[in-house]
């Protein structure tokens, strides 16, 4: 059964900018391409930091310098920051906005670690970086989401065909898989109550499911059971005599 990775929800088509990229563009392009966020590539192509609406300080309502100002500017800059800007005009790059401190993910990693990361750090996005931190991609909130968005007759279809016919080998007739909004229940029986909760952990990995309810009932409890100690490694010639 295969996890999904990063790399099956990225877009793999990012929008980049350069450290000295002005303001009024950086402002053109994420309105163009109606992202809320770009990735800062410095001038070897990597990954120097990236800049998102918040770092632009969208326009709030309350006027906390009453001089008159471009609206241009008051639209996208928090009034705070609108002296500062109108001084600096084209000079404001980039490199003057952007974050440093980017929070990355590889394109390898699995989908739950991308969004346990994301709550972490609390950010909207991910750049997708390779092993020379070059951005390959980046993720956001809603991508990381899609894989719940699945229909549960497409998750139940799954549960039945990899996780207990190709991964358990067990005969899917004798399993009963019910999926509703993201929710597997599992009813039936099987052989060994390892078999039990593997079966329950594997549903669990299955892309759309957001819980599990087993039902399942086992016929022999192996819980409590100890592999037999493995016999002691003989010499040569030690086994064709302890054999006699």
């Amino acid at each position: 059964m295969r996890v999904t990775t990063v790399k099956d929800v990225m877009t793999k088509s990012v929008i980049t900018v350069k450290e000295d990229t002005p303001f009024k563009e950086l402002v053109t392009t994420m309105h163009h391409h109606n992202v809320s966020g770009v990735p800062v590539l410095d001038a070897e192509g990597m990954l120097a930091g990236i800049v998102s609406e918040a770092d632009l300080l969208i326009a709030e309502e309350e006027e906390l310098d009453p001089r008159p100002r471009s609206a241009f500017l008051e639209w996208f800059i928090h009034p705070a920051r609108l002296a500062e800007i109108e001084k600096r005009g084209d000079d404001l790059r980039a490199r003057d906005l952007m974050t440093r401190a980017v929070v990355t993910i590889d394109a390898d990693a699995p989908v739950h670690l991308a969004i346990r990361r994301m709550l972490q750090e609390g950010v909207k996005r991910l750049p997708v970086v390779d092993a020379e931190d070059r951005v390959v991609g980046i993720v956001s909130r809603r991508d990381l989401l899609r894989p719940f968005m699945r229909r549960d007759e497409d998750i139940r279809d799954e549960i039945v065909d990899e996780v207990i016919q190709r991964t358990m080998w067990i005969d899917p007739t004798t399993i009963d898989v019910e999926v509703t909004h993201g929710v597997a229940l599992l009813r039936g029986q099987v052989e060994r109550s390892s078999e039990k909760q593997i079966m329950g952990a594997l549903t669990r990995r299955v892309d759309g499911v957001v819980g599990v309810i087993d039902e399942l009932t086992f016929r022999t409890d192996d819980r409590g059971l100890r592999a037999e100690p493995a016999a002691p490694e003989l010499g040569w010639g030690e086994n064709w005599v302890r054999s006699r």
